[in-house]
């Protein structure tokens, strides 16, 4: 078997291997799967990929099973043309398609995709880049309001030079999104930074628990603040932190103060092969933690059995 062949086994069956989760998940509803089979099906094999390069994917599954997200990203060169007919059948606003043309313009990402989450009831989608970009770049794209002032000061205080993502929504109430990796040479460093920019961004710290976790993660650096506009306004943020095994979320729930499902490690070790990172996010009263992982094969083939199929 070819490589181009082996890599588009290995993508079917990560789709599969999606497509599959969905009957363990109660907010899914009958009349989101068609919107999430034509995410799926609207992203690009290896054939449609320059040199048969691979996609990236990442699927993420809140704790309390009550929110989840898929994002794909790769080469433009494969994603564009079929970002645009899914767009298309998304009935994408001129403004909102207008906006992609323009800050792809200005920012030329090399790392392009779209994603699609559920949660509260609705399918959300939009696209991102994920590749850095300058910060100077990046703000030049914001008008004048308060998120945009209250994110400069912080990036400037902390001598940040670039955004490591960019995400936006399309639709009503539409949302941008930055990830910005945090400073400091160690873990700790970069919890005690994250906690100002909790302090800063939403006037609240994080709990000394939950500090105290993610400074036992098993990672040396890589925490990184996600922080969301909507409206002019800051309205959610969120705290990614990689090291984190999926036994030890439970325990990061419980100091977080948020629920966990039973069934969620269970979920989990189907999907793929480990956590990438968890998010501890924050939107007003609100706090929920994330999962976050890269989808694989499923681990077995899925079977007409009753047993196999232990839907909510």
């Amino acid at each position: 078997m070819s490589s181009l062949d082996q890599a588009l086994q290995r993508a079917l069956s990560v789709r599969l291997n999606l497509q599959i989760s969905l009957s363990q998940l109660p907010i899914v509803e009958e009349w989101m799967d068609i919107h999430l089979d034509r995410w799926l099906e609207h992203n690009p094999m290896p054939p449609d990929m320059p040199d048969g390069q691979g996609v990236s994917y990442l699927a993420m599954i809140g704790s309390d099973l009550r929110r989840i997200w898929w994002g794909a990203w790769g080469d433009p060169r494969g994603f564009v043309p079929k970002m645009a007919d899914y767009f298309k059948l998304c009935n994408i606003a001129k403004s909102d398609a207008a906006l992609l043309d323009q800050i792809g313009e200005h920012l030329e990402p090399r790392l392009v995709g779209s994603w699609i989450g559920v949660w509260g009831g609705k399918v959300t989608t939009g696209w991102h880049f994920w590749d850095p970009h300058p910060w100077s770049a990046v703000e030049a794209m914001f008008g004048t309001h308060d998120a945009k002032f209250r994110l400069k000061k912080w990036v400037e205080d902390n001598n940040l030079e670039r955004i490591e993502r960019f995400t936006q929504s399309i639709g009503d109430n539409a949302y941008s999104e930055v990830e910005l990796a945090l400073p400091g040479a160690s873990i700790a460093e970069q919890v005690d930074h994250l906690s100002r920019a909790f302090v800063h961004f939403t006037g609240a710290p994080l709990g000394d628990a939950l500090l105290e976790r993610m400074r036992a993660a098993r990672t040396v650096v890589g925490l990184a603040l996600a922080v969301r506009i909507r409206g002019g306004q800051i309205t959610r943020v969120g705290a990614l932190c990689p090291g984190i095994a999926t036994d030890e979320v439970g325990d990061l729930c419980r100091d977080a103060s948020v629920p966990a499902d039973d069934k969620l490690g269970k979920l989990v070790h189907a999907l793929g092969d480990g956590l990438a990172r968890v998010e501890y996010g924050r939107a007003g009263e609100r706090a929920g933690v994330d999962v976050y992982l890269e989808p694989s094969e499923p681990a077995m083939k899925p079977s007409a059995s009753p047993a196999s199929s232990q839907a909510n």
